[in-house]
């Protein structure tokens, strides 16, 4: 159908892969499929990618090209430093985008899933109309991606792993700090406000059978257990925001991952939190996503927009 630019989109976790077709003419997921990565065969998969992407074309078209996210240091050459704790052969070196150009017979681009997600918010998502945009997700961990003027910023993922500044001491919440980050350090931002660091910390405080869901839902119809939470949450979050403003001078920091859907009443609170500035004047936006779950979708696609 003329006036359409098809891209397939490919994001690969350690536990599932997502797949879509993208009409890059307008942003518009036309099909789309998610399936578990395939762990103990390369051959296996990349048949899996394959099949994917031979569903998806007989639903909406044969896309031109595909980009793949994936949870790894990615090479400017599309290899990848390693993704062996999720899948044991993906290891350093792997030659990611020759491999599945050549099961796909497409061409392809890789970049790491931090920076595509940032890439789709710039784009497509609450850092449109912005030059320069950071992205933090806070979910399992917490990634980090930086876009400026729509694109990823510099060649290749050196921030990916900037969700370690340190926010607090270390050892003053001993249920956060049982075992030590794989980052070295005490304290630091990861281990302190990803979902998976927030969820240790409510069931320490509310009991196991409470979710970072259930606490913020708490804290909204004022319950003072919960509220307490939700403002130590806040205030180490943005002692992280305000060292990004000072690294990275964004226009517009974007909150995403399972956390960010308790944030959303707060996001008025934590601009007042931002107090960092590089210059006079200069004033960096906090806002939580609006994007769904097809962001790594979306971002992988728009390698090639």
């Amino acid at each position: 159908m003329s006036g359409r630019d098809l891209v397939a989109g490919i994001d690969i976790g350690g536990t599932n892969v997502k797949a879509g077709i993208v009409d890059l003419a307008t942003n518009e997921v036309l099909a789309s499929c998610d399936f578990p990565t395939i762990r103990d065969s390369e051959q296996a998969f990349l048949e899996s990618l394959a099949a994917a992407v031979a569903q998806l074309s007989a639903q909406a078209d044969a896309p031109r090209a595909a980009g793949i996210s994936i949870g790894s240091y990615v090479f400017s050459d599309g290899s990848i430093d390693g993704m062996s704790s999720f899948v044991p052969f993906l290891t350093h070196g792997y030659p990611l985008a020759e491999r599945i150009g050549g099961a796909l017979g497409l061409p392809v681009r890789v970049d790491n899933d931090a920076r595509l997600i940032c890439l789709a918010e710039a784009r497509d998502g609450a850092g449109q109309g912005f030059s320069r945009v950071l992205t933090l997700t806070l979910g399992t961990g917490i990634g980090v991606g930086l876009c400026e003027d729509g694109r990823p910023f510099g060649g290749e993922p050196f921030i990916h792993l900037a969700g370690h500044v340190k926010v607090r001491t270390g050892g003053e919440y001993p249920c956060l700090d049982t075992e030590p980050c794989y980052c070295g350090m005490e304290g630091c931002f990861e281990s302190t406000c990803s979902g998976t660091s927030l969820q240790v910390y409510v069931h320490d405080r509310l009991g196991a059978d409470v979710s970072n869901k259930e606490m913020f839902e708490r804290a909204a119809e004022g319950d003072p257990a919960a509220a307490e939470i939700a403002d130590w949450f806040l205030d180490m979050l943005a002692r992280a925001l305000n060292q990004y403003v000072y690294l990275y001078c964004p226009d517009v920091i974007v909150i995403g991952g399972g956390v960010a859907k308790g944030l959303e009443r707060y996001e008025s609170d934590l601009n007042d939190r931002l107090v960092a500035e590089v210059y006079e004047g200069q004033r960096t936006v906090v806002r939580i996503t609006d994007l769904k779950e097809d962001s790594g979708i979306l971002g992988a696609a728009s390698l090639f927009a």
